[in-house]
């Protein structure tokens, strides 16, 4: 009765299939639209891609489903209605979460042009990530109905071939003598898209033309492979890379660190540290008229005018500014769970600690390095309601801390991670200066011609933000500590208002996301302004002296005391995300090309962020340069020699190929043999 009612498993999943690979198809458009340069090697390397991925996209789907298949074979004669649903149930919530993956990736690629990486998986991993993102109610609302619009189309799409023999073209997928040629033509037609994509990637990848390679990128989990040795036997010659290729450090021995035991004088000085860091503050948010009372107390210190953050994020930009090294240190440092050296300089002089974050120390880990010296009961974090508002609630306990320590007689550190800046850029009413300002703000709505305004909203919460700094410069006054305690006010990278197409950091390394502020002051300073470059990298090196080091920052980082007589001017600063390295000179600028994706990403461009036209007054420039940075990449950590390279991945991509036309060749042998089946039983009926 079933099979004259209702399809079978058989009968409709085929249908249902086909149906998922042109929404798949659909979706994998979406990143080809993102593609701006099109040539003959890109239409042909992503073309053939475009109708092959969706299958690698469906890939689990697909295993599932067959599992689930084989799992209930023995409910076919005794329950077939629960194993079809149990079968169809499988298949449609695969489908569903691999598809909204596939959209969630597009989204991300098109707001920050990487894909779903290591980096964005951490932040819905870790303690705090999500929170860390700053999406208003109405951001995740609007997120949660499409999601619900997505899974009703998909389970819409698995009612009608479940329960409509029409919906479910059933009879129309039978393998019989006239049949089996078009399924073995499907298989023949995907094999040779895969191969043209492929082959084409290869040898463009030998050549290393940066155009498809950089196309190849748009497609989420595109096969990157690697056919050197093929071409070089076949007669074809490698071409000159003018390039230099940086290996980048993952090894977790941090046996180099420091690279010679650091020596203190006995007869050092305890100043007090008080440490404000500030989220998300760019270069351009701190002017006399935005934050009146910051450029006041910057009068009694130096403020770097031209300063760069060790990262575009935050992880790598507090990372590089406590320890002094590049960012790419960050997964050695974090797997060994090794503090900087700066913490362990007062722990051993007997200060007390009180480190307050408007965020969670848990996102980025700050808990597991930093701070990972730092008793749990000093950590105060305060990461509910608006930004400004949990700012107000820990400036009170960083005001608490200041004062005791102050009345304690004893030396103390006072760090706090102010919010106000950051996305969604909340502020208080008395911190409405300029009233220009984008309001309602969506980070998921807005547009490039928002720009100007969703800036003049920053400008409003770096307004609050100098508020929360100023009641800390009157305490210091009040208390009388500006004559034995050291004040660092520091952001942690910089931000972009669709200056150069993106919104917010993390999404390129202009100088509008890798510029931000700078202020040191301590007791003696000559005060004044440091034009000339400077980075996060420095501030430990700039310190130092006052906690009695009397090694050379060689020994301990790979930053420069620029305020020590004689001290030479800073050439380039190097800035990190999760996976990838910049250099910033102070002529020119560049990614520096670790792997192949990041040679073709490489342009190289002016310290104002336009592109030159020749590679070669760049080399001519940093040859040198480079040199030393990659001996600063590897000196602090044994070398990891068990990196994968290109070949494991080409491994794995084969397997997963290779299961899939085994999966659709095992599909098309169990039809083959069901028909062949019916019909023995009718002969002998």
């Amino acid at each position: 009765k079933m099979s004259i009612d209702r399809p079978s498993c058989a009968e409709f999943l085929p249908s249902f299939f086909v149906v998922e690979y042109f929404l798949f198809l659909v979706g994998s458009l979406l990143f080809l639209l993102q593609v701006d340069a099109w040539s003959a090697p890109v239409a042909l390397l992503l073309i053939p891609a475009l109708f092959v991925y969706p299958l690698f996209y469906l890939l689990p789907s697909l295993l599932l489903t067959t599992g689930a298949a084989a799992a209930t074979l023995k409910l076919k004669a005794a329950k077939p209605v629960l194993r079809n649903r149990i079968i169809g149930g499988t298949a449609v919530t695969v489908a569903f979460i691999s598809h909204l993956l596939l959209l969630m990736d597009a989204g991300l690629y098109f707001r920050y042009s990487y894909h779903i990486n290591p980096h964005v998986m951490n932040i819905f991993t870790t303690p705090g990530g999500f929170e860390a993102m700053g999406l208003r109610n109405v951001e995740i609302f609007s997120l949660a109905g499409g999601i619900l619009v997505l899974a009703l189309v998909h389970f819409a799409v698995i009612f009608c071939v479940m329960r409509y023999p029409v919906c479910a073209f059933t009879g129309r997928w039978h393998l019989g003598r006239k049949s089996w040629k078009y399924y073995l033509a499907g298989i023949l037609f995907f094999g040779a898209m895969f191969l043209t994509s492929y082959i084409t990637y290869t040898y463009e990848h030998f050549t290393m033309n940066p155009q498809p390679l950089l196309a190849a990128d748009a497609l989420p989990l595109y096969l990157k492979g690697t056919s050197s040795s093929l071409y070089k036997s076949l007669g074809f010659k490698p071409p000159d890379r003018d390039a230099i290729r940086i290996k980048l450090n993952r090894s977790t021995s941090l046996e180099n660190y420091p690279q010679q035991k650091i020596r203190r004088s006995a007869d050092r000085p305890k100043y007090n540290i008080v440490w404000l860091a500030c989220e998300s503050w760019a270069a351009k948010l701190f002017t006399p008229e935005i934050m009146p009372q910051t450029a006041e107390f910057a009068k009694k210190g130096v403020r770097f005018a031209n300063h760069f953050s060790g990262g575009n994020v935050t992880r790598q930009g507090m990372f590089s500014m406590f320890y002094a090294l590049p960012g790419n240190y960050w997964h050695p440092f974090f797997a060994a769970r090794r503090g900087p050296l700066f913490i362990d300089w007062m722990k051993e002089d007997g200060y007390s600690f009180k480190c307050i974050t408007s965020s969670k120390f848990t996102y980025p880990e700050f808990d597991q390095t930093i701070f990972f010296q730092v008793p749990q009961q000093d950590l105060h974090s305060d990461y509910r309601g608006k930004t400004w508002e949990r700012d107000q609630r820990n400036l009170k306990v960083l005001l608490r801390s200041i004062a005791a320590g102050a009345d304690s007689g004893k030396p103390f550190f006072s760090f706090m991670f102010f919010e106000s800046p950051h996305n969604p850029y909340e502020f208080p009413p008395e911190a409405e200066f300029n009233r220009d300002y984008l309001e309602p703000f969506s980070a998921t709505s807005v547009t490039a011609k928002d720009g100007p305004r969703i800036f003049n909203r920053a400008a409003n919460c770096a307004r609050h933000l100098d508020i929360c700094l100023g009641e800390i410069f009157k305490l210091l006054e009040q208390k009388d500590l500006l004559k034995n305690t050291i004040v660092v006010i520091v952001g942690d990278h910089g931000e972009e208002f669709y200056e150069h197409g993106y919104l917010g950091h993390s999404s390129s390394f202009v100088n509008e996301q890798i510029k931000t502020n700078l202020i040191i002051y301590y007791p003696g300073i000559k005060p004044g302004v440091y034009i000339a470059m400077s980075s996060h990298l420095d501030i430990i090196p700039m310190l130092s002296k006052h906690f009695g080091v009397q090694n050379p920052a060689a020994d301990y980082s790979c930053g420069i005391d620029l305020l020590a007589p004689g001290a030479p001017k800073r050439r380039y600063s190097l800035i990190a995300n999760w996976s990838q390295l910049f250099f910033a000179g102070t002529k020119y600028k560049s990614l520096i090309p670790t792997d192949t994706l990041s040679f073709a990403k490489q342009v190289i461009t002016d310290s104002n962020d336009v592109p030159l036209p020749d590679v070669t007054p760049f080399y001519q420039e940093y040859n040198q340069d480079l040199i030393e940075v990659q001996r600063d990449l590897t000196r602090f950590a044994v070398p990891d020699q068990d990196a994968a390279d290109d070949a494991g991945d080409l491994v794995v991509w084969f397997g997963c190929i290779a299961l899939l036309f085994a999966v659709i060749g095992g599909v098309i042998f169990w039809r083959y043999r069901r028909a062949a089946g019916q019909k023995r039983d009718i002969a002998e009926n």
